[in-house]
């Protein structure tokens, strides 16, 4: 430690490294904070940047003038730092306070939207402008103290400064999103700013120990008309110029973050690794001026050449970004799917950010120290560092709020670019040309400007096929969509970049940044899409529970098909759908009659914003709220998946109102779902869980007593009648069969799964882990597979009832357990004896197999059977009993299990008679019966025999799930603990096990 602060200098540049690190953190925390507070629709992310960087601007503005008064300038920004520290470890007491305050008392009291708007902006501005201001003091106090402390080499320590502080920053981004808030969440990574400012701040003071050289007079525009920036035009170049030059910077992040994020994905983790890129290249562009800024005759004309390479860097960039998706598509294909698979496709979208933004943002770098050593360097005093950086970071704001407002939805992502570049070119070739003074340097001016002319032209020739931006690479690898694939719409919208495409076979699906969020079949006779019985149940299921559903809110745009179904029905008055991105809803008019209601209804009131801020300003609340957002691996989407969302939900709702969750079952683990679950669980007196298709899960929730039962009727009216039947939920049977868990069997599940804590705004386990999910293509199986649970287990705990005779299953191969029930069905008519040798629709030839190989394996009649005989049939046994038993009522089972027909024999061994009795009480449904012989099947079946292996875990299950049933839970743990330990489960089995264990404790 002695040798590293040998020399004071050196000591003060490297602890500037641990406060641009502090910095960072306190701009990624903050971002995440005030997106819980202001939502994050595109003014809010401006708003976010614009408050940072304007707070920086005002401090670094007044600490120009009143920093030349000071005499230690290090050890006042020692002092500035302990500020800083104690306001990081009082903010999320503050933040907590206000917010609760804001969205339960003041932006219910206001009422008219602007003064919400205005007080959420005010108080967003309030929790973290003092911090800020304090922040845009530390730079100028820094350099200012350094300068004065080391006359004559202000250019290298400018440049020592900013590589230090920008690299801190680097590494501050990567650590708040890949190590602290994983570790401590936003609370503990807010403390943990502090307290690094507290160190810096002693190490500042012990090195400043020293005093620093008496302080030129303060320089004012009274003193000097030099000062003014109407008298002095040098002046008013440099800070005009470093102002667009700034703004040309932060607009190529922005667009570059956008383009990026089709070709990668918009995670939590991508963003950082773009912004620590975005940086990096700034660090270096500092660490190379350091060495020159001291060493050129006319820092403007080096800061102009700076300028134009910048430009035509970023230029460059869309040649790089053009095959980025390649090489996306290629590390999908290679890396493995795994966590070090992950790993890797971190290190490859970081080295993919690296190349596109880095040479942009290495000469971004050069430029602030630059434009302030010309100042010096002019005799405008220390004041100048403070001026010049105040500037740059006011044109930063500039640049932000151009390039999301206007830039990029005006003229898309492309050429939003080339504009930003222009302007850099332009303020290059116009201080080359002010510096231009014989022949030699006028033919430079002219390279400079021809190199930039040849890169624009080239630039614009750049093809942005929307069938490649669209592709969504980052999921599965392919860089195209398909080759018959037709684009109708491509838009870049504020927040992302949608599409709409039509497929050959007639369906359209629109995305966002490339991942589809909603698909429908547009031709009629064509089988609907997975997607539509989601967005249509979600409509569905609230209605039919709802005895008077008058206003409801729906989160999420999508198709606009959700929205359209709930108009549907005439008992509801008004549907206000919250959508983030306009462009979305826009887009989502090429899906025509499908969702028109969602368009021409006067009911429909569709609003772009923030769904949290948009509720809590509204005075009215809703009967029905319904929850589709994006995928939880999406940045900032997690918030509306999260504990705090959930206990704000129920204040938005009237009496009896009911709440819908969409959770997706792709690309998630079952401990995620879990921490959802726990989030959602307190908040929530009752709910109920259906599967619309083959991983997509509805939950009902109601806040206030228990959930109401399904009226189907309700729908009946109108024209939900025939948009129900053509996805085959016409009927309430088919409806009440896509349940799969109540309150009760979801908790044990979250219980089971808790490995990780309940997902919370201010701990976003989905934000930082569903990435991982996503990119390793994990399923929740568990829950997947809840609805084709072998036997009893479902109907046992009264989640449903098989389809009855009359009802017939739908031929749509959307859901599992209709297509199990015409397997099923076709099975029973053989074992009984019934086939009319016609193919059964929808099922192929070899459907018989298990039948013909069950009747195959019964030996024959009153002859000894083997053991090889007795495993043989045991096994298929039970094969055929799986499938049939839960998917068919009692009046289908006759002649299969109730006195089967396929067999003849009258006589068999004792255990296998026994075998045939449990069969049959399960298949009449006789509950007492099915536990009284499982529990007589346990204890007179050896545990060597062929049939205690395969069916001794289908008896302990029945035992359990028929205690359930009735409710004794703690026979179910006794049960459990007296004959669990002789039977070994696996498979379904043993997660019924599991299921109703943590359901006895709940």
């Amino acid at each position: 430690m002695n040798s590293l602060f040998k020399s004071s200098r050196a000591g003060l540049l490297a602890i500037f490294v641990i406060s641009g690190f502090a910095g960072l953190i306190y701009q990624s925390i903050w971002s995440h904070y005030l997106g819980l507070f202001l939502g994050h629709a595109a003014y809010a992310q401006a708003l976010v940047l614009a408050i940072f960087m304007g707070g920086m601007a005002a401090g670094a503005a007044w600490i120009a003038q009143a920093g030349q008064r000071w005499r230690n300038l290090i050890r006042s920004y020692a002092f500035i730092e302990v500020i800083i520290g104690v306001l990081g470890l009082l903010f999320h007491w503050v933040f907590t306070g206000v917010a609760g305050f804001s969205y339960d008392t003041l932006i219910p009291a206001l009422g008219s939207p602007l003064a919400v708007d205005i007080a959420r902006w005010s108080i967003a501005a309030l929790l973290i402008l003092p911090q800020t201001i304090l922040l845009g003091m530390t730079f100028p106090l820094m350099s200012g103290g350094l300068i004065r402390r080391y006359p004559g080499s202000a250019g290298n320590l400018l440049g020592g400064l900013y590589f230090t502080n920008s690299i801190g920053a680097a590494i501050g981004a990567l650590a708040a999103v890949f190590v602290l808030l994983p570790w401590v969440g936003l609370p503990g990574a807010m403390v943990t700013a502090g307290i690094l400012n507290f160190v810096v701040a002693a190490l500042a003071w012990w090195l400043a120990r020293e005093p620093e050289p008496a302080p030129a007079k303060a320089v004012t525009e009274a003193d000097s008309p030099g000062q003014s920036l109407r008298t002095n035009p040098l002046l008013r170049v440099v800070l005009f110029g470093t102002a667009l030059s700034g703004a040309a910077s932060f607009a190529y992040e922005i667009i570059w973050i956008r383009m990026l994020s089709m070709a990668v994905g918009s995670t939590m983790h991508a963003f950082e690794l773009m912004l620590a890129s975005f940086i990096a290249g700034i660090a270096l562009g500092g660490l190379w001026v350091r060495k020159h800024a001291d060493k050129t005759d006319s820092p403007l004309r080096l800061v102009g050449w700076m300028q134009v390479l910048m430009g035509i860097a970023a230029l460059a960039s869309l040649f790089v970004y053009a095959n980025a998706f390649a090489w996306v598509g290629w590390l999908m294909q290679a890396l493995a799917k795994s966590d070090g698979g992950y790993a890797l496709f971190n290190l490859g979208t970081a080295t993919i950010a690296i190349a596109i933004m880095l040479p942009a943002a290495f000469f971004a770098g050069t430029t602030l120290p630059l434009f302030t050593v010309a100042l010096l360097r002019a005799g405008q005093g220390e004041r100048a560092i403070g001026r010049v950086y105040a500037w740059n970071t006011l044109g930063a704001i500039l640049g932000v709020f151009a390039a999301i407002h206007l830039l990029i939805p005006f003229l898309g992502l492309k050429l939003a670019l080339c504009v930003a570049a222009i302007v850099d070119i332009g303020i290059g070739l116009f201080l080359l040309r002010a510096q231009a003074e014989d022949k030699r340097s006028m033919l430079r001016f002219a390279v400079a400007g021809g190199l930039a002319a040849v890169a624009l032209v080239l630039a614009v020739r750049v093809p942005f096929d929307p069938m490649t931006m669209a592709s969504g690479v980052f999921r599965h690898g392919r860089t195209s969509l398909m080759a018959d694939d037709r684009i109708l719409y491509y838009r870049d919208g504020k927040t992302s970049s949608v599409s709409v495409v039509v497929t050959p076979q007639g369906s359209v699906q629109i995305a966002t940044n490339g991942k589809i969020d909603a698909s429908i079949a547009m031709k009629d006779g064509v089988e609907p899409i997975v997607d539509e019985p989601t967005m249509t149940m979600a409509a569905a299921l609230p209605l039919a529970m709802h005895a008077d559903p008058k206003r409801v809110g729906v989160i999420g745009f999508g198709s606009g098909l959700t929205t359209h179904t709930l108009l549907g029905d005439s008992r509801v008055e008004r549907v206000d759908t919250i959508e983030i991105e306009e462009a979305m809803v826009v887009g989502a008019q090429a899906f025509g009659d499908r969702v028109k209601r969602a368009y021409t209804d006067p009911r429909s009131r569709i609003v772009i914003d923030d769904a949290k801020s948009y509720f809590a300003g509204q005075k009215t609340k809703y009967d029905i709220i319904v929850s589709e957002p994006s995928n939880p691996w999406i940045s900032g989407i997690g918030a509306l998946f999260s504990k705090e969302f959930y206990k704000f939900v129920p204040t938005q709702l009237n009496e009896n109102g009911l709440f819908v969750q969409w959770i997706q079952l792709y690309e998630i683990d079952e401990s995620l779902v879990g921490s959802i679950l726990n989030a959602m669980s307190p908040a929530f007196d009752d709910y109920s869980a259906w599967l619309s298709n083959y991983s997509d899960l509805l939950i009902v929730a109601s806040p206030k007593g228990p959930l109401p039962k399904l009226e189907v009727d309700r729908l009946m009216a109108g024209p939900l009648k025939a948009e129900l039947a053509r996805l085959g939920i016409g009927t309430a049977e088919q409806l009440n069969f896509r349940k799969v868990g109540d309150a009760r069997l979801l908790r044990a599940f979250a219980r089971i799964h808790s490995s990780r804590p309940a997902n919370s705004d201010y701990f976003p386990i989905l934000g930082l882990n569903a990435p991982k999910t996503r990119y390793k293509a994990i399923e929740a199986v568990e829950l997947v597979q809840l609805p084709i649970q072998p036997q009893l287990f479902l109907e046992a705990l009264k989640i449903r009832d098989p389809l009855p005779a009359a009802v017939q299953p739908t031929e749509i191969n959307h859901f599992l357990p209709e297509i199990f029930t015409r397997r099923a069905r076709a099975l029973a008519a053989d074992l009984r004896g019934e086939l009319t040798g016609e193919p059964v629709k929808g099922l192929l030839p070899r459907v018989y197999e298990p039948t013909i190989l069950l009747r195959a394996a019964v030996p024959a009649c009153g002859k000894n059977w083997s053991s090889v005989q007795s495993e043989v049939l045991a096994e298929r046994l039970l094969d055929v009993a799986d499938m049939t038993i839960s998917y068919l009522p009692s009046e289908l089972m006759k002649g299969v299990w109730i006195e089967p027909k396929w067999h003849q024999c009258e006589t068999m061994p004792d255990e296998f008679t026994l075998t045939f009795k449990m069969l049959d009480v399960m298949a009449r449904r006789d509950y007492p019966a099915v536990e009284r012989v499982s529990r007589e099947w346990l204890e007179k079946t050896p545990e060597n025999s062929a049939l205690h292996k395969h069916f001794a875990p289908l008896a302990l299950s029945n035992i359990l799930a028929s205690l359930a049933r009735d409710e004794k839970w703690e026979d179910v743990i006794t049960a459990e603990e007296a004959l669990g330990r002789n039977v070994a489960s696996k498979g379904p089995y043993l997660q019924q096990r599991l299921l109703l264990k943590a359901m006895a404790v709940d």
